[in-house]
């Protein structure tokens, strides 16, 4: 297998690597004694993507607010996103992420049969509940801009032409391993979500932007997630963490991380709801 990891900078062939930040001014923040352009840009990133059923009260629980309402994908489950990423040259360094991640409304109850019966919201707002790096600095830049629940732990990637495995391990721990099958790609628009974290009683929302980019949507058969032992895959067997309802891998594509850019009450409804159209 072919290693997708840290210090990798595979880039695509015919790829621009400067038109998607141009006219995009950067500033200067400091984590420790290194300083870093905000917002952050990704030049060059690989990701599988998954979306899990998980019952809704359990959702509900995990949510540190109130207001926050998980998707209702069907009138019991709403899901899971597990997306783990590699980082092969971006403004913090080459690292590896896997994100465990609830998207939810605010404010409002979700629609029944989101991605069926209902359209998924284009801006999708995604509460991050655990987000394990591979480097120290990414994981304090992280916590200090918008207390990004990070740790530092071990992710390997690998793939082959047919295959693509992400392994993540925290110490002698095995968290878990997320494989998928790749195939044809095919195009996406540029799309945004919104990272939602928390902060002494205010909810914290970033937004993360990707390019116009190739990817493979893969059915949920194809994919194939191993939990360990670690008290995080414990949590998600708690669940229980049910089939997964699609994936996506994606070879090579850039993206750009804001600052927080609003902050809400935990517990009060503001006058007007965040927005899911960007």
């Amino acid at each position: 297998m072919n290693s997708l990891g840290l210090g990798d900078v595979a880039t695509e062939p015919g790829m621009n690597q400067s038109a998607f930040f141009q006219h995009i001014p950067q500033g200067e923040a400091r984590v420790g004694t290194t300083t870093i352009p905000v917002p952050v840009f990704y030049h060059d990133i690989a990701s599988l993507a998954a979306q899990f059923l998980a019952p809704l009260a359990k959702l509900q629980a995990l949510l540190p607010s109130p207001r926050m309402h998980p998707l209702r994908v069907t009138p019991w489950h709403g899901v899971v996103n597990i997306a783990a990423y590699a980082y092969r040259r971006c403004d913090l360094g080459p690292y590896n992420e896997v994100a465990i991640a609830i998207p939810f409304v605010l404010d409002q109850p979700s629609p029944l049969f989101v991605g069926t019966l209902s359209p998924v919201p284009p801006v999708l707002q995604v509460y991050v509940h655990h987000l394990p790096v591979t480097t120290q600095l990414s994981c304090d830049a992280g916590i200090q801009w918008a207390n990004y629940p990070k740790f530092v732990a071990t992710i390997a990637c690998q793939s082959t032409d047919s295959t693509v495995q992400f392994t993540l391990q925290d110490g002698d721990l095995p968290i878990l391993t997320l494989a998928g099958k790749t195939g044809p790609l095919r195009p996406t628009p540029r799309s945004r979500f919104h990272p939602i974290t928390w902060r002494d009683g205010y909810l914290l929302r970033s937004e993360f932007i990707a390019e116009a980019h190739d990817h493979y949507v893969g059915k949920g058969a194809d994919l194939d997630l191993q939990l360990g032992d670690h008290p995080i895959a414990q949590e998600l067997k708690a669940l229980p963490l049910g089939r997964a309802i699609a994936y996506q891998y994606t070879p090579h594509y850039q993206g750009i991380l804001t600052p927080v850019l609003e902050s809400l009450d935990l517990t009060t409804a503001s006058a007007q709801p965040l927005r899911n159209n960007g």
